[in-house]
């Protein structure tokens, strides 16, 4: 059938749709078949048959009407209801079920099955046959008997006319079933292929066409089978992009996207084919290494795609190089099952990548140590937050050119409940990593402010109080406003605060942090550059930022007296930034609380 919009075409109870266009068609050559009768009957002096075939003709021409105005359903109707019993007609007033009017009665049946609806099907035929039955009663009774008439040439046109008719029709409903056996065909053919991409989506990833995660994980559940069967490894690697946010953050991320690819398509061809490279999201990777006989062989593939990643590419016209952090888990040794060799090969990665990227790292149990530990801290932070844990305990800050304290550096303790003191070294970064970092950061700055101003009460305003900044905190586009809220909260001036920041964030994000520091250094919040000497040491930026002072790495000053190499170097380094000559550190003074840090003031100042 043709495809139809719901305007030109009539549905029927069988879901067969009838074309108005091809009911008009039926309907023409219906009228021209009882247009001929009535020429037949009109030249016989048959007044009655032309009375009827007249009635008939203009039924049919209403029917056609109704076709033309896409009323399919009514036109159908009333044209097989007209033709049922126009033939039966003729038949009870001719010839019996011996006239060729008979004929006409497959044509009509045929049509209603295809286009009509069950009903009307059901009650033409009902009527086809009580016609049949009650002509045939009649004439064995005698009731009425219908004369066999001899044959004439009209007889002859009555049954080539209905049979050309019949014919067209079956030619017409032939090839309407031959255009929807093909479009049938067509259409089945585009439900495999759509059934195959769905099957491809689903199990494969939509940019570089590698397995999915849930194909993945099928594959390695098979590894595992074959492995325990015949005794052999698996290893389950699995692989980060270094530094691909840098790309996408800079060139695009249709230039990610073509970087992928390559890189999946290097990936390939480094491995195996009865090995398994997945996507499993972003630049991460999954590889599989089946029926392998060492933990030898999988340091030998972990090189291949390390080198084979490390290879130059060319990005939207653009040279690059990247590189890769691989986490390797063994079966059976490091897990058993999908879901722990993939956490522990995870958790390998990261391993990998603070072991300074580009290389590869086996699982170890240490590893899921360290976790849980990160676990625990994270939520014990969380915990402090919320109950008001954490203490800042502050480092006196001495002129060395007079001996007076000038000032203090607030450093954070967390006496914990069961640990005891826990190093800023070892909760700093998980607060980083776990996302509490600017919550903490914001904590220490307004508990600083508010000591500050206490300070400032108590008869000490000289003393500037020195706060460290994490370059997470920092990067923030509010950190700005948490620094004049907390100023502002507790009444201090701007010049009586001290904003410690690393070499690292002056370097990562120059823009940005010049910035901010030209806007804060205006209302007069001073500077300085921690740990200074350990990081990258570049004196450019001392002239670029606006600095107020440099602290020297307690590594150079701890073996001072000692090692007179270490000597030469702070020698230089003061020599370089004479005017900040001050000190701090536990040669002078240990980190106090605040109370303990008032007091040692009080003391140093009557002394």
């Amino acid at each position: 059938m043709r495809s139809l919009n719901p305007s030109t075409a009539g549905t029927t109870e069988s879901g067969l749709v009838l074309d108005s266009r091809r009911l008009t068609q039926v309907l023409i050559a219906s009228i021209i078949v009882v247009t001929l009768a009535l020429s037949v009957s009109l030249s016989h002096g048959g007044s009655i048959n032309a009375l009827i075939l007249l009635v008939v003709l203009g039924v049919l021409s209403l029917g056609l009407w109704y076709a033309k105005t896409d009323r399919v359903s009514r036109a159908a109707s009333l044209m097989l209801s007209t033709l049922t019993l126009t033939v039966c007609v003729f038949m009870f007033l001719s010839d019996g079920i011996r006239d060729e009017a008979v004929s006409a009665f497959p044509a009509i049946l045929i049509f209603t099955s295809m286009f009509g609806t069950r009903r009307l099907f059901l009650t033409l035929l009902s009527v086809i046959c009580l016609a049949l039955v009650g002509i045939v009663a009649l004439n064995l009774t005698g009731w009425h008997v219908n004369a066999v008439a001899p044959l004439q040439w009209g007889t002859l046109i009555n049954v080539l006319a209905i049979l050309l008719g019949t014919a067209f029709f079956v030619w017409l409903l032939s090839s309407d079933l031959k255009h929807a056996l093909q479009r049938l065909k067509v259409d089945n053919q585009r439900l495999q292929d759509v059934n195959t991409r769905i099957e491809v989506l689903a199990h494969h990833d939509s940019l570089t066409n590698l397995p999915n995660r849930a194909l993945a994980r099928d594959r390695l559940e098979q590894a595992l089978a074959a492995a325990r069967r015949n005794g052999t490894l698996v290893a389950v690697l699995f692989l980060d992009l270094d530094n691909f946010k840098t790309v996408n953050d800079s060139l695009g991320h249709s230039a990610g996207d073509a970087l992928l690819c390559d890189m999946a398509a290097r990936l390939q061809a480094s491995v195996r084919d009865s090995d398994t490279i997945s996507r499993q999201g972003g630049d991460e990777f999954l590889v599989i290494l089946s029926q392998i006989s060492s933990e030898e062989a999988a340091s030998a593939a972990s090189a291949k795609l390390l080198t084979q990643i490390n290879q130059p590419i060319q990005v939207t016209g653009h040279d690059f190089s990247t590189s890769g952090s691989i986490g390797i888990a063994m079966f059976p040794k490091d897990g058993e099952d999908v879901d722990t060799l993939l956490k522990n090969a995870d958790l390998a990665m990261y391993r990998a990548k603070e072991s300074g990227r580009n290389t590869f790292q086996f699982f170890n149990a240490d590893m899921n140590s360290s976790v849980l530990e990160h676990l625990h801290l994270a939520t014990g932070i969380r915990t402090a937050l919320d109950q008001g844990d954490f203490r800042l305990y502050y480092q006196p800050q001495f002129d060395l050119k007079t001996g007076r304290i000038v000032g203090a550096e607030a450093l954070l303790r967390w006496p914990h409940a069961t640990l005891g003191f826990v190093s800023p070294a070892r909760f700093i970064p998980i607060a980083e990593r776990a996302g509490l970092i600017n919550t903490l950061g914001n904590w220490v700055l307004s508990e600083a402010c508010h000591q500050c101003r206490q300070w400032q009460d108590a008869g000490m305003p000289h003393l500037v109080m020195a706060v460290n900044v994490s370059p997470v905190q920092f990067r923030r586009d509010d950190f700005e406003h948490e620094v004049y809220s907390a100023l502002t909260q507790w009444n201090v001036s701007p010049a009586a605060i001290e904003l410690e920041l690393t070499e690292s964030l002056l370097i990562a994000n120059a823009g940005h942090v010049s910035g901010v520091m030209e806007r804060l250094g205006k209302i007069g919040v001073q500077f300085s550059i921690d740990d200074f000497g350990t990081g990258y040491s570049n004196l450019g930026y001392l002239k670029r930022f606006a600095v107020d002072r440099l602290k020297i790495d307690q590594s150079f000053v701890r073996h001072l007296t000692q090692h007179s190499h270490d000597e030469g170097i702070v020698r230089a380094i003061i020599e370089m930034a004479h005017c900040l000559d001050f000190g701090q550190g536990y040669h002078w003074a240990p980190a106090l609380p605040a109370d303990e840090f008032v007091r040692f003031v009080a003391a140093r100042e009557t002394s």
